[in-house]
């Protein structure tokens, strides 16, 4: 009897054994089952939340295009130059010449056409420069 004893003590602690590693088994496929598709969830707001995010970068982009488009545009630069640079246009510079003092009256000559046609190109701009720093230096040395 006492061999029966210690054999239905050993069943018996087999089974709470049993019964608990079979518990836990249960527990963790519920957890699992409940984890997965929490997490497919989440992933997929995610996934919704970045194409929301990557439709608005995209139409940024194309309102980005657009700009830049019209401001490579001839009529957007010129209206910069005018209000910015203060381009004008040939016909609307007006020159004013002043008599600095009596000039001789000279026979007209091929030499004098030559010298009296305005520089064009590069040239005119160095004359206007080197003009231009003439004038500043006259007045820098007047100032002295």
């Amino acid at each position: 009897m006492i061999r029966n004893a210690e054999w239905g003590s050993r069943k018996t602690f087999s089974i709470e054994i049993v019964g608990l590693v079979y518990f836990l088994t249960v527990v963790i496929a519920g957890v699992i089952l409940v984890y997965q598709p929490a997490q497919a969830a989440l992933l997929n707001q995610e996934v919704r939340r970045l194409e929301r995010h990557l439709h608005d970068l995209k139409l940024r982009n194309e309102d980005l295009k657009k700009m830049v488009a019209s401001m490579e545009s001839l009529t957007f630069i010129e209206a910069q130059a005018r209000n910015t640079l203060g381009m004008v246009e040939p016909e609307q510079v007006k020159s004013v010449v002043v008599n600095a003092g009596p000039q001789e009256h000279q026979p007209a000559s091929a030499d004098n056409y030559a010298a009296d046609e305005p520089a064009r190109g590069i040239f005119a701009w160095l004359s206007r420069i080197a003009e231009f720093m003439k004038d500043s230096v006259a007045v820098a040395k007047g100032r002295q």
